[in-house]
């Protein structure tokens, strides 16, 4: 757990990551979504939780302490998928744009829209959680804490489902190309199971269902890489991550 908290988050473990190590136990992904929710949960609840903070400013709180903790790795990922997915020319064109260590206008109009649709949503969530909290109680830390949780584990379970498809795919590339070969049925269902028993941990409503919001998306963006670029990368499976994430908590806001 060390080496994936290291790998995943700015969490400091106080601990040199190996690769393998990391690839080899890519299943624990969403246990990882748990110990990243936490945080965020707190940050959220604490920030809508006081009178004299705007919903505006709490969310844009929020949104700062997901990224503090989580970096900024998997956003570059997915500035770099809809480089590539928009560049023109050839399949290997797409691919060399997604590689590019320059920020193009697609990748920036994504990463701009994945923010603003995770700061709308959140706002709408913590305003409404706020409204019918019963002030700075477990019970209304709890109501937050399962939005932000099941968020991000169902993102980490996006990731899984990425390295499952990508098992079939004919190209590997880059650090992705280390986490399929790693990976297997029986650990996707592992990482499933994991998902699925933390999400009902913290609710059993229909937001217990949100969390396999990541496997959708999962299945649509690997659709489009394969059909597009006709390979499955790590930047794939961060742009995956981040989909994922902001679609789960888009539908947190309207249910």
């Amino acid at each position: 757990m060390r080496d994936l908290i290291s790998f995943l988050t700015q969490i400091p473990v106080g601990k040199d990551i190996t690769i393998e190590a990391v690839t080899a136990r890519s299943y624990l992904f969403p246990v990882v979504g748990l110990v990243i929710g936490l945080p965020v949960a707190v940050v959220a609840f604490l920030a809508f939780g006081c009178s004299g903070v705007a919903p505006e400013i709490a969310a844009l709180l929020t949104v700062l302490a997901l990224y503090l903790v989580t970096g900024l790795i998997h956003l570059d990922g997915l500035a770099d998928f809809f480089d590539g997915l928009m560049a023109p020319g050839s399949t290997r064109d797409k691919v060399r744009a997604m590689k590019d260590d320059n920020l193009g206008t697609a990748g920036l109009f994504a990463t701009i829209l994945v923010l603003l649709v995770s700061l709308f949503a959140i706002e709408i969530i913590g305003a409404e959680l706020a409204a019918t909290a019963s002030g700075f109680t477990f019970v209304s830390f709890y109501t937050f804490a399962s939005v932000f949780i099941i968020a991000e584990v169902s993102a980490k379970l996006s990731m899984n489902t990425c390295m499952v498809l990508g098992m079939s795919c004919d190209r590997h590339e880059g650090l992705g190309a280390l986490f399929i070969q790693a990976f297997s049925p029986r650990k996707y269902l592992a990482a499933l199971l994991s998902a699925v028993f933390i999400a009902f941990l913290f609710t059993l409503s229909v937001r217990l269902l949100i969390v396999l919001t990541g496997i959708v998306v999962a299945f649509l963006v690997s659709s489009v890489a394969r059909q597009k670029l006709g390979v499955m990368s790590g930047d794939i499976m961060g742009a995956s991550n981040e989909l994922a994430r902001s679609a789960t908590l888009l539908l947190c806001a309207l249910l």
